[in-house]
């Protein structure tokens, strides 16, 4: 009988890349000791891919990102003899949007733990994921008009013209779960945005500090996918203020562009912990709840160096509730739910 950990890992090996036997893997691993993934993981991955699959895998241990090309890894890539480069590491976050992919495939996991893959984040079917986060695409791509609200004072409107991400370039990285929704472009929106918690780095490039804790939350006042404004307590603003000249003049990027924005579609996405605990980690694993919509800033390209979260957000399009704080409103559109009446997996979400 196979266990809630089985379930996950051929999830994440056959529903996601249907590894097939013989095909050679490098897993490349990020040092427990940074306390992002587990130990367990990557060894269960291992034994699975290679005892159940039939897969010849290796293994090559990683630290934290850099801003620097891993030697060691580019070096083996080189040898140009893999079928498969799995990350259970956050350096597979990094160039994710970038356009020329060649090579091997890669797969970036952010089930970082065994408790996690055998948890419905990752045994809810790879392939209802994928659908899911199909049909809502197309749905945005329909709007005319979306309007974004949230309790804490989000109240911003836009139409967008221009669908980026998966839609014009390759994400060269398949990503599991399959758990967030394309990067609609930001550049129409207006009005105010309030950021929860504080605000993280995307993951693209690694940075110190790496958040500014806002407890309280900061109200961000976009023109036209520009940040014009702060409002709230004057020692955040000017903290918030000198985080993204900070991070901005490190990569000699323009700070106050908001270049877009997409909404977490996992309702299994769990974290026990207060943010103020680790907002880094909280906010790289909330980034796939429900719960979330996330504005990628400072940079004009995806997905920006610095995120902002709004929770519990209503998403509307032409007057349509498609999130209602913080829930996806699969009923109001008749293609949603369809697909979650195909996959019973999600109505179980």
């Amino acid at each position: 009988m196979k266990t809630n950990l089985d379930l996950g890992l051929t999830n994440l090996l056959q529903g996601a890349i249907n590894l097939q036997r013989g095909q050679r893997v490098l897993l490349v691993q990020e040092n427990p000791k940074y306390g992002w993934y587990d130990s367990k993981l990557p060894k269960a991955l291992r034994a699975f891919a290679v005892d159940q699959l039939g897969a010849v895998v290796e293994v090559l241990e990683v630290d934290e990102p850099t801003n620097s090309p891993h030697q060691k890894l580019e070096q083996i890539l080189k040898e140009q003899r893999w079928d498969w480069i799995i990350f259970l590491a956050r350096i597979g976050d990094q160039d994710r949007f970038e356009v020329n992919h060649q090579g091997p495939g890669k797969l970036m996991t952010y089930t970082r733990t065994a408790e996690q893959l055998q948890s419905g984040l990752g045994t809810v079917p790879h392939a209802a994921m994928v659908a899911l986060k199909t049909v809502v695409n197309k749905t945005f791509d329909g709007a005319e008009k979306i309007e974004i609200t949230c309790p804490f004072g989000t109240q911003l409107q836009g139409k967008p013209h221009k669908s980026i991400g998966e839609s014009s370039t390759d994400v060269a990285v398949v990503r599991f779960p399959a758990a967030v929704s394309k990067p609609i472009s930001a550049h129409t929106f207006s009005g105010r945005v309030a950021f929860r918690h504080g605000l993280a780095p995307t993951g693209s490039k690694a940075y110190s500090p790496t958040c500014l804790s806002l407890p309280q939350g900061i109200i961000a006042v976009i023109d036209k996918g520009l940040i014009s404004s702060f409002e709230g307590d004057a020692a955040d603003i000017l903290a918030a203020q000198d985080h993204y000249r900070q991070v901005a003049n490190q990569f000699n990027i323009e700070p106050w562009r908001v270049d877009s924005w997409h909404l977490g579609l996992h309702p299994a996405t769990v974290h026990p912990s207060d943010p103020q605990v680790d907002l880094d980690r909280w906010a790289n694993t909330m980034f796939t709840s429900p719960r979330y919509l996330h504005f990628h800033t400072c940079g004009n390209y995806p997905p920006g160096e610095i995120c902002g979260m709004v929770e519990d957000p209503t998403v509307k399009l032409d007057g349509v509730a498609l999130w209602r704080d913080g829930q996806l409103m699969a009923s109001n559109f008749s293609a949603i739910a369809k697909v979650a009446q195909c996959w019973p997996e999600l109505s179980l979400l």
